[in-house]
């Protein structure tokens, strides 16, 4: 019963914690409308012109900063006091990573299918998939890079760095491994089905780098050692995953060519990819 009352007892906290989370959302979407995407007008996108394609992407964002404040709510805090500050600084320092991490993302991935534009006036729901698994894929990292009772921000940072720099990367590997263009499929043929087959290996790699940030930092040497020997690995495994995906999730059928070489792209193969390295990211993670 004592513990039964206690629980009870929490409610006030938990409360005030969920508001602050939806304040930290609030000002998550006035950073992204007015320092990252600042020709949007939201309200006018999502229930004038009703551009499902801006929603997808900013449902992204949202989500990627509810994944990056789960370290912040998971934190060893002592004190109701303490709990609040520590979510409130550390959902102002997600927002501030989510924004980085988007100005990177845009200049090294997206602004390759012309992004912004495609979203906003063509309502490219490829586009909008490949920026939303971007966003995703941010926050997953930023949840661990930052998370943990060990190590200092500065090892978080470049944490973060790391795992930023791994996703831009593998950006530029990509188009290899699908066996066609992804962003020329994207921006000139507004393919819905490689952008969600692209998201969803972003969406990949970030669970990769979140696991391999995932245990306590110990020192440079030896934490930084084992994230060397775990993400590479990680990526090598998502790269036979494409592999398996076409020999076992669809014998028979090759993905790339359901994907481009069709005259009407098949989401739904799209959706296998991306389920396939989502998936096989989790398997690698527990393994590893």
């Amino acid at each position: 019963m004592e513990r039964v009352l206690q629980e009870i007892g929490r409610s006030p906290l938990i409360i005030a914690e969920i508001t602050v989370g939806f304040i930290l959302f609030w000002i998550g979407q006035f950073v992204y409308q007015k320092f990252f995407r600042r020709k949007l007008e939201l309200n006018v996108e999502l229930f004038v012109r009703d551009n499902s394609a801006v929603a997808l992407a900013l449902v992204g964002y949202y989500l990627g900063i509810a994944i990056a404040l789960k370290s912040a709510l998971t934190k060893s805090v002592l004190g109701w006091q303490n709990v609040i500050i520590n979510l409130v600084l550390y959902g102002l320092l997600v927002i501030g990573l989510m924004w980085v991490g988007a100005i990177v993302c845009d200049r090294l991935i997206l602004e390759r299918c012309d992004s912004a534009r495609e979203i906003l006036e063509e309502r490219n729901f490829g586009a909008a998939a490949l920026e939303s698994g971007c966003h995703i894929a941010n926050g997953i990292i930023i949840s661990s890079a930052m998370g943990g009772d060990s190590g200092t921000w500065l090892v978080g940072l470049v944490s973060y760095a790391i795992g930023l720099a791994t996703l831009v990367i593998a950006s530029f590997c990509y188009s290899a491994i699908a066996g066609y263009d992804v962003f020329k499929a994207i921006q000139e043929h507004n393919n819905p089905a490689a952008g969600v087959a692209f998201a969803g290996l972003l969406v990949a790699i970030g669970n990769v780098v979140h696991f391999a940030f995932l245990p306590e930092f110990e020192n440079w040497g030896i934490s930084f050692i084992l994230y060397a020997l775990a993400i590479p690995f990680g990526l090598l495994m998502l790269v036979a995953i494409r592999w398996v995906a076409d020999l076992i999730l669809v014998p028979g059928v090759k993905i790339s060519d359901e994907i481009v070489r069709q005259e009407v792209p098949n989401l739904g193969a799209g959706l296998i990819e991306a389920f396939a390295y989502i998936a096989g990211s989790l398997l690698i993670a527990w393994s590893i």
